[in-house]
């Protein structure tokens, strides 16, 4: 598996192409923009688009959508029966589906919002908007930030160490670093102490 990481300059966003090996089937993560690059990653490398994996709803990583939509015929697998007007196929909290030829496991981490999903597709987790390099993603207030957190720490923090983080926004991180520096995770520890 080979995981080509891509920037979206409007939002920062990350998508990713991921290729799956001999088949040359490739999964698109979070089709946040559609330009030049992304089209010459597929295309150069002879890549079959098959799949596309939302790991939520929100317009800054669903923006590409539809524009993707009219090159390749991809399916779309997503929380939602929908996004931006397009059928998915739904997927639920410890899915396990098998896509472009490799296993996938849905992960539903509410907090940022209800329908955010993690994908774990070997030893990578694509966390979208959950967790950051350093950070959990945002929150619309207390509440929803302590469920992001028990979210993370039950189902992702529990993980073994070697579990590359591939985020929405932000740089490449691994779960043993998040272990160790992500100062929201920390807090809330440091918290439970007290």
């Amino acid at each position: 598996m080979n995981v080509h990481p891509h920037l979206i300059a409007s939002g920062l966003c990350n998508t990713y192409i991921v290729s799956t090996g001999d088949r040359q089937e490739a999964i698109l993560i979070d089709p946040a923009g559609v330009d030049e690059e992304i089209i010459d990653v597929i295309e150069s490398h002879h890549f079959k688009l098959t799949t596309i994996l939302i790991t939520h709803r929100h317009e800054n990583h669903t923006a590409g959508l539809k524009k993707i939509l009219k090159i390749y015929s991809p399916s779309i697998y997503a929380f939602h029966s929908e996004i931006q007007g397009e059928k998915t196929i739904m997927v639920k909290d410890d899915e396990i589906f098998t896509a472009s030829g490799v296993e996938i496991k849905a992960i539903q981490v509410p907090g940022h919002s209800l329908d955010s999903l993690v994908f774990k597709i070997g030893n990578a987790l694509f966390t979208g908007d959950t967790l950051h390099a350093g950070c959990i993603g945002s929150t619309k207030n207390n509440m929803e930030k302590q469920l992001l957190v028990h979210s993370l720490k039950h189902k992702i923090m529990c993980l073994s160490d070697n579990y590359l983080i591939y985020p929405g926004h932000g740089a490449i991180s691994k779960l043993r670093i998040e272990r160790m520096f992500n100062h929201d995770i920390l807090e809330s520890d440091a918290t439970l102490l007290d």
